[in-house]
């Protein structure tokens, strides 16, 4: 499933469209290459969120829209970039050796990273929490019991109970 669609990219960049407002065969880009981007991207986002523990694709009505909007944000500076403009124009990663593919991670990586929480708390289904992921092994290989390395009173941390006299 892709998140976004070939309508919405075509509104968002409306001068790579054709005079009824939509992506056809003698656009450029082409209809079938804006849907191929469409999906690519979401194959990105999906595996962003799979990492941060998401169940993909996600459909939740509250947490879908805001990753289509990304995907078709993306797939529009795809547009403008084959259409020499726009921040994947022809000058992309000159001087700092930065191709599209490297630029459309760091922005896929930012926008998940910075929305996995909201997405969580908005319904999306999370299955893995990696804070949840750091452990503490009780015992050892051998089923011997493990002592902390860090004790709370190691480093003078004393804390007094003030619920006893």
């Amino acid at each position: 499933m892709a998140y976004g669609s070939e309508s919405e990219v075509a509104a968002l960049t409306p001068r790579a469209a054709n005079a009824s407002g939509v992506f056809d065969t003698t656009t450029t880009p082409k209809l079938a290459t804006v849907t191929t981007w469409l999906t690519q991207l979401s194959s990105m986002v999906d595996s962003m969120l799979a990492k941060e523990g998401f169940s993909v694709p996600i459909t939740n009505t509250t947490v879908k829209p805001a990753l289509d909007l990304f995907v078709e944000q993306e797939a529009a500076a795809l547009v403008e970039g084959v259409n020499g403009s726009g921040r994947f124009g022809p000058s992309t990663g000159k001087g700092g050796g930065r191709g599209r593919f490297a630029l459309m991670l760091d922005d896929v990586k930012a926008f998940i990273e910075g929305n996995a929480f909201g997405f969580e708390q908005a319904g999306a289904t999370r299955s893995l929490n990696i804070g949840a992921q750091i452990g503490y092994r009780g015992t050892d290989d051998a089923g011997d019991d493990v002592e902390p390395i860090f004790q709370r009173k190691a480093f003078g941390n004393v804390f007094e109970d003030w619920d006893t006299d």
